[in-house]
């Protein structure tokens, strides 16, 4: 909220949920990706076996190598499954703004036709 806006602004709330709806598409596409990527990095490396010796070089190698290689992949696959999630929140969110939009119509049409038929 700006310095501009109060708390209790008289400006209605607008969502546009035609706008929303390729932004899910995104994100469902971006998730898919990454979570492919990380898949594919994990499958590759496990293809390639233990690409170090078992002599002390080897075993420093793999005490810097393990963490971060594993770090990677796991949020590779955490980030699409979270953005896995958002996707699923975002059309949860426009659901209930169409909902809402839908009985706000319904209860306006029901005050409009009481005040026409008593005036």
């Amino acid at each position: 909220m700006t310095d501009d806006q109060s708390q209790g602004s008289s400006q209605p709330l607008r969502v546009d949920t035609d706008k929303l709806r390729p932004a899910i598409a995104k994100l469902l596409e971006f998730a898919s990706h990454l979570t492919s990527a990380g898949e594919s990095l994990e499958n590759v490396s496990q293809s390639y076996g233990q690409p170090w010796g078992n002599d002390k070089t080897g075993e420093q190698f793999y005490a810097q190598y393990q963490g971060p290689h594993g770090d990677v992949i796991t949020a590779a696959l955490k980030g699409g499954k979270g953005l896995n999630t958002a996707a699923d929140q975002v059309s949860d969110l426009i659901r209930v703004f169409e909902q809402v939009e839908e009985q706000a119509g319904s209860a306006g049409q029901y005050l409009k036709s009481d005040t026409d038929q008593n005036p």
